[in-house]
C-alpha cells in the first residue's frame, strides 16, 4: 500500500494500483509497474544495449574514480556514471553491431574546464610506469596542489590500477608499479587534474598505449 507524506501535495511512496511511488535526492516520481516486453526489441535498441553493455562493464570497477572525475557535470536526475556512460557511447564507442570496441584514445573519466598540465608522457622500466606532466602552473587555470588522478588499464586481465599516493600537479611526475600478471600485451594510461577541493576538474588526458614485456 502507498502512502503519502506531507499531506495531499506531499510526495507518494509505495505501490497503489498500477503505479509506483519513490523520491531520490529529494525529487518525487510516479511510475508505472513493469510490463513485459510483448514485442521483440528493434535492431536500433539492441544496438544501444551493446554500447551501453560495453560502456557500463568498462566504467564500473573504476566507479569510484569516475564519481570525482564527472563529480561537477552530473545532473540533480543524473549520477556521475550516468552522464560518464553517455559520453563514452557517444565518444568512445566504434566499430558495427555487434562487434563493437571501445576507442581507447576519447575514453572520458571526466570532465571540466580546468586546465591540464601539459606535456603529459610516460615511460617504462620493468614494471615501474613513470607519468610525467608539466609541473608548473598556468596563471589562468590551475593550481600547485590540484590532484593528479591517474588511471591504467591492461585489457588482457580487465584490470585497472592507479598511484597508491595522489600525487599533485607542482611535483611534475609519479611512479606507478604494474602487477605481475600483467605481463605482456598493452597498458592504457589516462589522467586529468583535481582542484583540491574538486570544486573544478580537468578533462581526461590520454597519455598513450605502452607495451609491457
Amino acid at each position: 500500500m502507498g502512502t503519502i507524506r506531507n499531506g495531499a501535495n506531499g510526495g507518494f511512496k509505495g505501490k497503489a494500483g498500477s503505479i509506483i511511488g519513490s523520491s531520490w535526492k529529494g525529487i518525487h516520481y510516479i511510475k508505472g509497474l513493469y510490463k513485459k516486453r510483448s514485442k521483440p526489441a528493434t535492431e536500433e535498441q539492441l544496438m544501444q544495449q551493446a554500447k551501453f553493455g560495453l560502456v557500463t562493464k568498462f566504467l564500473f570497477p573504476i566507479k569510484a574514480l569516475i564519481r570525482i572525475g564527472y563529480g561537477q557535470k552530473r545532473a540533480n536526475t543524473h549520477t556521475a556514471m550516468n552522464m560518464a556512460v553517455k559520453d563514452n557511447i557517444v565518444q568512445a564507442v566504434v566499430g558495427n553491431y555487434p562487434d563493437y570496441a571501445l576507442d581507447y584514445g576519447r575514453v572520458k573519466l571526466s570532465a571540466g574546464g580546468l586546465f591540464t598540465a601539459g606535456d603529459e608522457a610516460m615511460a617504462l622500466d620493468g614494471r615501474t610506469l613513470s607519468i610525467s606532466w608539466n609541473p608548473l602552473k598556468n596563471p589562468v587555470s590551475g593550481e600547485d596542489d590540484d590532484g593528479v588522478y591517474t588511471v591504467v588499464y591492461h585489457p588482457g586481465s580487465g584490470q585497472f590500477t592507479t598511484a597508491n599516493v595522489l600525487p599533485i600537479r607542482s611535483e611534475g611526475s609519479v611512479e606507478i608499479n604494474l602487477p605481475v600478471n600483467w605481463a605482456g600485451g598493452a597498458a592504457h594510461v589516462w589522467l586529468f587534474y583535481g582542484e583540491r577541493k574538486l570544486k573544478e576538474l580537468s578533462d581526461t588526458v590520454y597519455v598513450g598505449e605502452v607495451t609491457i614485456a
